[in-house]
């Protein structure tokens, strides 16, 4: 997956090594997702994208606790995951899906306020029935 999208021009991005375990380059801890939390704050973009480069691995805890408080407290704002390994993956796999559904919706909104049909008329839409 390559979430970028190249119109968007420079790209807030927090590049989580930074907070990985020294030893074990591993995010396993509330602890470290807190302080990633904490950074949310610094970026001035609400599409953020994590950077998972020399991360080896992360613990559902980690996950947890970012993506549920993002998704409770800040719901305007879009972390994206990038350069993440296999291994991470299927821990991201909830969040990226509810990331395309968003993305999905937010096509769909503005398909309909520029009067393209197509997706107005899939998801029912009132100004597609005649």
């Amino acid at each position: 997956m390559n979430p970028s999208d190249p119109s968007r021009g420079a790209t807030a991005t927090i590049h989580l090594s930074a907070y990985a375990s020294p030893t074990t380059h591993a995010l396993d801890s509330v602890r470290q997702a807190r302080s990633v939390i904490a950074s949310l704050g610094r970026k001035a973009d609400n599409w953020i994208e994590l950077d998972f480069s020399g991360v080896e691995s992360a613990s559902a805890a980690f996950t947890d606790e970012l993506f549920g408080f993002v998704e409770r407290e800040l719901p305007d704002i879009w972390l994206v995951p990038t350069h993440y390994n296999e291994t991470i993956r299927p821990l991201l796999n909830r969040h990226l899906s509810l990331l395309q559904q968003r993305r999905d919706r937010a096509w769909c909104l503005a398909s309909i306020a520029t009067g393209f049909e197509g997706c107005a008329a899939l998801a029912g839409h009132p100004r597609t029935r005649r």
